[in-house]
Parts: structure tokens; sequence; C-alpha cells
């Protein structure tokens, strides 16, 4: 009998186990759509204050060789609030122009996919203002990911 209950609660934990591996997809884009629905209007204004803190403050500062590591690091730092706000913009562009099918295919090349597959919904669509910002977007996470490790690099010899 207690062998049987066993062998019984080792399957149930592993049909559980199973369902949960299936239903974390699912949440994941129940979760996105959540964030894209309530955060994405505030990161945009958080990215302008970093864009704003980035130009006008933090690249005048990296002059100095002693500020470099720090004025360096928080640009890399904002590469970050840039990227979300990418993906999150591609996140929803996929999801408004060409459903839940495209982001599920974006999200199973590690979840970056959903900016290429905005960027050619968006095109194919001849939306360019979405296009075009999503395009300005990449470029300003990249580039400012690559100049705060030159500066914060440059800083340390």
């Amino acid at each position: 009998m207690v062998d049987t209950l066993k062998q019984t609660d080792g399957a149930l934990f592993g049909i559980v186990v199973f369902v949960g591996i299936l239903a974390l997809p699912v949440v994941f884009i129940l979760g996105s759509t959540w964030a894209s629905d309530h955060l994405l209007s505030p990161l945009i204004a958080i990215g302008w204050l970093a864009v704003a803190l980035d130009i006008l403050i933090l690249m005048p500062l990296s002059i100095f060789k002693r500020l470099r590591g720090f004025t360096g690091s928080v640009i890399f730092i904002s590469s970050y609030v840039f990227g979300l706000v990418t993906w999150l913009l591609g996140f929803v562009l996929t999801y408004s122009l060409w459903g839940l099918g495209a982001v599920i295919i974006g999200l199973l090349f590690f979840g970056g996919g959903v900016i290429p597959m905005a960027l050619l919904a968006t095109m194919l669509k001849g939306l360019w203002d979405p296009f075009s910002t999503l395009l300005v977007l990449v470029i300003i996470t990249f580039a400012s990911r690559a100049i705060g490790f030159s500066i914060a690099s440059s800083g340390s010899e």
C-alpha cells in the first residue's frame, strides 16, 4: 500500500512538473502582455530621462579620467533600460500586427526574436514610423552599451 502511494505520488509530481513546464511560456506571454500594457509608457519616460542623463551629464563628465569608470558604467547600465523599452515595443508591435503565433516564434529565438519580427512586420505592412522608432531604439541600445564599455575601460588604464 505504501509503495503504491509512493509510486502514485511520484507520478503525480512528474505530471505537475510537466504541466508546469508547459505552462511556463503561457505565463511568460501573459506577463509580457501585462508588462507592455502597464509598464511601456513609464519605461519610455524613464528611457527619455536616461538619454538626457547620458548626453547632458554623463558624457561631459567622462572628460575627467577619474570619473570614467563611473560614467561609463552608468551609461552601460542605461543600455538595459533602452533594451527593455525596445523589447517591450517589439513585443507589442509583433503581437498587434501578426498575433500570438509570431510572438511565440520570436520568443523561441531566446526571447530577442520579437524585435526582428516586429521590424519585419512593420516593414511589410508599410508602417515606417514604428519601424524607424524600433530601429533607432536598437541602435541606441547597442551604441550606449559599446560607448559605456569603452568609456569605463578607458578610465581603468
